[in-house]
């Protein structure tokens, strides 16, 4: 039996298509990936991610028997975009999602 935490929380995760326009120029779009469950572990966390920026928003979010998520998703939470800077395995089914806002930041 899986003990899968309070899963109060609705994320979104989206991922970046960029395309080629035939004047050169790259279209860069958000397109929806998933919507699931997560529980929120940790707000505004102080320090749980050395040598990133520092934000306002930090959060910490687990997920349980979802092997497919990377860093190079975004994450929706409440209506605020996050980075997800670190995944990190906690046990074979769970993984913590280290989130910060990317509303600020420059999409290179």
């Amino acid at each position: 039996m899986i003990r899968a935490g309070n899963m109060r929380e609705q994320i979104k995760f989206e991922r970046k298509t960029e395309t080629v326009q035939p004047s050169g120029a790259v279209q860069v779009l958000w397109q929806h990936e998933q919507t699931m469950r997560a529980e929120l572990v940790q707000e505004s966390a102080e320090a749980f991610l050395s040598g990133v920026e520092r934000t306002e928003d930090r959060k910490v979010f687990r997920l349980w028997a979802c092997d497919w998520i990377t860093t190079e998703l975004h994450l929706i939470h409440d209506g605020y975009t996050y980075r997800i800077a670190k995944v990190l395995p906690i046990d074979r089914l769970c993984i913590e999602l280290h989130c910060v806002n990317a509303v600020d930041e420059v999409q290179l």
